[in-house]
């Protein structure tokens, strides 16, 4: 991967290896990740959603619509027609990323190997594996995050898949790049018993984050994927993100220690008790108060402070798909109304054919389509 400048933009460009790697990839398990349901038949596949669409040799598809049109292609064109890549280099990208290529190009150094930084922790960071196809379809299709942000923290380098267990391991960097914080959370709700836990010898004051020095704005959440969620529903890709991976503050002390551009704290934690025992504090049966809480103290330190309560459910994640599942089932009553107005058109020589066709056309542009 190099950078050019074309017409004063700069812009990527991808080596003829590179793309050779893209074009290797498996094209099933791209639309696993992406949602789809790969279906085999003979020697070739169709997509359970899309039964029109064919995957030849794995590496080539075409898709023939009701009006005799025809598209199709390589993984890359794939990826621009259903994974969002608005260009054939982001679709290289992240068909890079899903590969586990991506992560190759710029390698992270581990605290540990940093000699400039000796605050007696050593930890070792579980092998990378060589794709990341099992974190991608946890992530897309039991947790609902999209392709497309998956990707971005990917790019990051804040998430991969070890390849001993084939956990997703997070990463939370210090501002010279270095990992200090590394903690795992199994893929098992599909592939078996998941588990969370830290890679041991990290530095618990530090979290995975996103550094933003244009925003002075700073979002604190308890886990990556509410995280993730956030982003997917939100489109907030301007302010600082922070995950603590508790609810104690021990991260986000050193983040501000770190990046003092920040002025203002929204607090995106779940929505359960013992959130909000951190956010609000403990108090006796006096209403004396036995521990302080998130709010009061960094509002006291000067900050701008508020709380984001997901809409629905304990978490941003479970409001995610509760939102997904409403566009689907939405979705399905909208089909369905279709069709019935489709089936009470009358021919055109039928002098109702008129009004009917009118009322189909004004269910579609009621909802937008």
């Amino acid at each position: 991967m190099r950078y050019i400048k074309k017409d004063g933009v700069e812009a990527i460009s991808y080596t003829p290896e590179e793309r050779k790697k893209a074009l290797d990839i498996s094209l099933t398990a791209i639309a696993s990740a992406l949602g789809y349901t790969p279906v085999r038949a003979g020697s070739h596949y169709h997509l359970k959603e899309m039964d029109s669409l064919i995957i030849y040799n794995d590496r080539s598809w075409n898709r023939w619509s009701g009006k005799g049109n025809k598209t199709g292609g390589t993984q890359i064109d794939f990826m621009m027609e259903y994974g969002g890549a608005a260009s054939v280099p982001e679709a290289i990208k992240r068909l890079l990323d899903f590969s586990g290529e991506g992560m190759a190009v710029a390698a992270v150094p581990v605290a540990n190997n940093s000699p400039s930084r000796n605050d007696g922790f050593s930890m070792e960071l579980p092998p990378k594996n060589n794709n990341f196809r099992r974190m991608y379809a946890y992530l897309i299709q039991t947790r609902g995050v999209s392709q497309e942000v998956v990707s971005d923290f990917v790019h990051r380098r804040l998430i991969y898949e070890d390849s001993v267990h084939h956990n997703i391991v997070y990463c939370g960097m210090d501002p010279e790049g270095n990992i200090r914080y590394a903690g795992l959370r199994g893929t098992g709700d599909i592939y078996g018993k998941s588990f969370k836990m830290d890679v041991p010898g990290n530095n618990k004051n530090y979290g995975v984050n996103i550094v933003n020095k244009e925003s002075d704005k700073l979002k604190v959440f308890e886990s990556v994927i509410d995280c993730m969620s956030y982003i997917d529903m939100y489109k907030d890709n301007v302010s600082n993100k922070l995950i603590l991976g508790m609810v104690e503050d021990n991260p986000l002390v050193q983040f501000l220690k770190d990046y003092s551009h920040i002025k203002s704290i929204s607090f995106c934690l779940d929505n359960d008790e013992a959130a909000h025992i951190a956010l609000y504090g403990r108090h006796d049966t006096e209403g004396n108060i036995t521990k302080q809480g998130l709010v009061e103290k960094y509002k006291e330190q000067g900050y701008s402070v508020r709380v984001e309560v997901p809409e629905r459910g304990k978490d941003f994640n479970e409001m995610l798909k509760s939102k997904l599942t409403d566009q689907q089932n939405e979705h399905h009553v909208l089909s369905e109304k279709e069709n019935s107005l489709k089936a009470s058109i009358p021919e055109e020589n039928d002098e109702r054919a008129e009004p009917a066709a009118a009322a189909l056309m004004q269910q579609k542009r009621r909802h937008g389509r």
